[in-house]
């Protein structure tokens, strides 16, 4: 890429770095969209009409296809920014204050502008872009560590889909005594898999004990693949595309030993049940014996970029980041 950038002689280096802070900045916003509409809405979390005809005309290019499919890849800007102000709630706790944050949009927008229509620019440009990042930086943090803010539902037997599932899991947490718990266990050795089932609650959901049907609340599924197997990953994902809709995301792991999908609890748990039932069958399908892989591999990275943008390879900072790391999400620090 950047040997194809020293041929071009008429190439503006200012407006390349723009280009890509602002892709930069718009991929997470986009992410960010998605995440908290689908949490809150299910499978209703957005009209497909407004993107129905930019969506085709796109898959028509069968020349050129590309593994883009949600909605929310070909929304417009405006119409992007509309959704934030359409559902300020689900946003406050990560955004500037609804009058900044509009004032601020209103720069970005000039400035995207400039760059998508070639014009020279101005040389505060970068600078804008970079200190909105810096105003939202903290708040994309919060943003991604919170879905990896996973907690056990205690007892398990208060919810429908954990207490289906808490004999799975031979290391769940177990009573000690009054409101002490600790996971501990033995897994037989011809235990071919271990299924956990935990819970997440976005920042802005509403604090109740209740998960089943509750918007805001995810259901954490992950599956583990003992005794040296591992997933024919191509092979899960393929049978199990009809369910894709009803996903968050699925997450893969660089050594193809897991499997975790996040589910919206607006599904409902009875829902929910027969969408982890289907998880459970088809790993018994997809076991494959394990081969082994160096933690610098990226094949299965790889793989994810070949599906949909709900498929999130290792490197994705929504698949590790948690909130015992902190960092600049956008690697926008003054200082860092």
């Amino acid at each position: 890429m950047l040997s194809e950038l020293n041929k071009i002689s008429e190439v503006n280096e200012g407006s390349i770095v723009v280009y890509a802070r602002l892709w930069q900045f718009e991929k997470w916003l986009r992410e960010m969209v998605y995440l908290e509409l689908k949490t809150k809405k299910g499978r209703n979390w957005i009209s497909f009409n407004k993107t129905k005809g930019t969506y085709e005309e796109d898959k028509k290019l069968q020349h050129m296809p590309t593994s883009d499919q949600s909605p929310i890849t070909y929304l417009t800007f405006p119409d992007l920014t509309k959704l934030i102000k359409n559902n300020w709630a689900l946003f406050s706790k990560y955004l500037p204050n609804s009058n900044q944050w509009d004032a601020k949009l209103e720069e970005i927008i000039n400035i995207r502008n400039r760059v998508a229509h070639f014009r020279q620019g101005h040389e505060d440009d970068l600078d804008r872009l970079l200190q909105l990042m810096r105003d939202v930086d903290n708040g994309f943090w919060v943003f991604c560590t919170s879905y990896n803010n996973m907690h056990p539902v205690l007892p398990q037997d208060r919810d429908p889909v954990t207490k289906k599932y808490v004999d799975l899991d031979p290391f769940a947490p177990k009573q000690i005594s009054g409101n002490e718990w600790a996971s501990f266990g033995h897994a037989p050795r011809d235990l071919a898999y271990i299924v956990s089932v935990n819970t997440i609650r976005r920042v802005w959901a509403e604090d109740t004990e209740k998960n089943d049907g509750v918007p805001g609340n995810i259901y954490d599924v992950n599956i583990y693949i003992r005794n040296e197997r591992q997933f024919d990953y191509n092979s899960f994902l393929s049978q199990t595309k009809s369910l894709h809709s009803e996903f968050i995301h699925i997450f893969l792991d660089t050594f193809s030993n897991s499997i975790r999908v996040t589910l919206p609890a607006v599904l409902g748990s009875e829902r929910v049940i027969e969408i982890i039932d289907k998880l459970i069958s088809t790993t018994k399908n997809t076991i494959t014996i394990s081969h082994k892989i160096n933690a610098d591999d990226l094949s299965v990275q790889k793989l994810s970029e070949q599906w949909p943008e709900y498929v999130l390879g290792p490197k994705n900072p929504l698949t590790f980041l948690a909130p015992d790391m902190p960092c600049s999400f956008f690697n926008v620090l003054k200082n860092g």
